[in-house]
C-alpha cells in the first residue's frame, strides 16, 4: 500500500506526540507514598488513568514492532484446512471481548444501572475492574490500528462496493437468496423470486465472490465497532487527563456523556454480532475458526470462494518433471545433457546429479522454485507457467 507524504508525516507525528506524552507522564512520577485527600478512590482513579495513558502509548510501539517484525504469510492448505486468523488476531479479538465484558459489567455496577447497588467497600475492586477492561481495550485496539496502518493490512476496512452485498447477506439471513438463514429459515421459490426482484431494482444484490472477510462483516460488524470503539478510548482518555492536564469541565463533562452512550452502542452492536453469529446455522463455523484459527478448505470454496481462489493461486503448484535419474532422461523420456563444461570425470558427474536432486527438495520447499548449482542458489520460478509446457521446461532446465 502506498502510502502519501502528508500522511507518513502525520502518522509520524502522532506516534511521536503519544510516545512524548507518556514519557513525560512517567517522569512526573508515580504514585505518591501518602495521599492527603478526603476522597479515597482518588489515588486509584489517578493511577489508572496514567496507566491508560501509557498503554496507549505501548500500543503504538508494539504495533510499529509487530509491523517490523512479522510479515502477513502466505495463506496454505493444511490438511484440508485454511488459517482463516492468526494468534495474533485471536489475542486481539479475544482481548477486546474480554475487555469489553469488564469494562461494562463494572461501569453499569458503578452508574447504578438496572437497579444494581454498590457499597463503599466494593468501589475500589470495581474501579480496579474497570481500568483493567479499559487497558485491556485500549492496548488491543491501539495495537492493531498501529500495525494495520504500517504494515498496509486493510482487508477488514469497508469499502463502497462492499454495501450492496453486506446488505443482502441481511436479507439473505432470511432466506430470500437460497441458503438457510436465522433457524433455518429459508423462503419458498416464489417468494425468494419476488424478493430478490425487488431488491436487485434497487441495486441490492449478493456479493458473486466473497472474500476471507465477508462484506456483512466488514460493514455491519468491524466498521461500528471501530467507530465506537474510537470514541469509547477517546473520551475516556479525556477522562484521564484530567488528572494531568487543564481540561475544561465541560469537556469532561461532554467526554463522561458521550462514552457512556457509545458504550451502549457498543453493547447493542456486539449483541447483534452474537444474534447473527449464533442463530444463523451457516455463520457456526465462524466460533470454531476464531477458536482455533482455521477453516475448512471446503467451507471457504463455499463461502470465501475468492480467498479459496487466491490461495490455490499462491500455493504449491504441480511441480516440473524430476531431474534425471541415472538413466539420463526426464520423466518424459527426453534425453538430458548431464555432462556441464569441464566435468568429464563419472564421480564428478555423480555429485553435479545429487546437487541437482538436492536442488529439487529445495524447490519442493519453495512450492516451485527451482535452485540451480552454478548460479550461485539463483531461483527460477516456473510455476506460472501452461501446465502443458511443464515437460519442455523441465528438459530445458535440467540442460547445462
Amino acid at each position: 500500500m502506498k502510502t502519501k507524504v502528508s500522511a507518513l508525516a502525520s502518522d509520524i507525528l502522532l506516534v511521536a506526540l503519544i510516545i512524548g506524552g507518556a514519557i513525560w507522564l512517567f517522569t512526573v512520577g508515580l504514585a505518591a507514598s501518602e495521599w492527603t485527600t478526603d476522597r479515597a478512590l482518588l489515588p486509584l482513579s489517578v493511577e489508572g488513568s496514567r496507566a491508560l495513558i501509557l498503554l496507549t502509548a505501548l500500543g503504538v510501539v508494539l504495533g510499529l514492532l509487530l509491523a517490523a517484525t512479522i510479515r502477513q504469510r502466505r495463506t496454505r492448505v493444511v490438511d484440508g484446512e485454511l488459517v482463516r486468523y492468526s494468534l495474533y488476531d485471536r489475542l486481539v479479538h479475544w482481548g477486546l471481548a474480554l475487555g469489553y465484558v469488564l469494562a461494562f459489567a463494572s461501569g453499569a455496577w458503578l452508574l447504578r444501572w438496572a437497579g444494581l447497588d454498590n457499597s463503599a467497600e466494593a468501589r475500589p475492586t470495581l474501579y480496579l475492574v474497570h481500568f483493567i477492561g479499559a487497558g485491556l481495550i485500549t492496548l488491543g485496539a491501539v495495537t492493531f490500528v498501529t500495525r494495520a496502518r504500517v504494515a498496509g493490512q486493510d482487508a477488514l476496512f469497508p469499502r463502497w462496493r462492499d454495501l450492496s452485498p453486506a446488505i443482502a447477506r441481511l436479507f439473505g439471513y432470511l432466506g430470500v437468496y437460497g441458503e438457510s438463514g436465522v433457524l433455518g429459515l429459508r423462503m419458498g421459490k416464489e417468494a425468494q423470486a419476488g424478493w430478490q426482484r425487488a431488491l436487485a431494482a434497487i441495486g441490492i444484490r449478493p456479493g458473486v465472490r466473497e472474500g476471507k472477510f465477508l462484506a456483512v462483516e466488514k460493514v455491519f460488524s468491524f466498521a461500528p465497532l471501530a467507530i465506537l470503539t474510537f470514541i469509547v478510548i477517546f473520551t475516556g482518555l479525556i477522562k484521564s487527563a484530567r488528572y494531568f492536564f487543564a481540561v475544561p469541565i465541560d469537556v469532561v463533562a461532554w467526554a463522561t456523556w458521550l462514552h457512556g452512550w457509545t458504550t451502549w452502542g457498543t453493547l447493542i452492536v456486539v449483541g447483534l454480532h452474537l444474534a447473527a453469529i449464533f442463530l444463523v446455522p451457516r455463520n457456526w463455523p465462524g466460533m470454531r475458526a476464531m477458536v482455533s484459527g482455521r477453516t475448512p478448505l471446503k467451507l471457504a470454496e463455499h463461502e470465501f470462494p475468492a480467498w479459496a481462489d487466491e490461495v490455490e493461486r499462491a500455493g504449491p503448484r504441480r511441480r516440473p518433471a524430476r531431474w534425471g535419474a541415472s538413466d539420463g532422461r526426464s520423466a518424459d523420456g527426453a534425453a538430458l545433457e548431464l555432462h556441464p563444461p569441464g566435468l568429464r570425470d563419472p564421480r564428478e558427474i555423480r555429485r553435479a546429479v545429487d546437487v541437482r536432486e538436492a536442488a529439487e527438495v529445495v524447490g519442493d520447499l519453495e512450492h516451485g522454485d527451482i535452485v540451480a548449482p552454478g548460479e550461485d542458489l539463483a531461483r527460477t520460478d516456473v510455476a506460472g507457467d501452461p501446465l502443458e509446457r511443464r515437460p519442455q521446461l523441465a528438459a530445458q532446465q535440467c540442460r547445462w
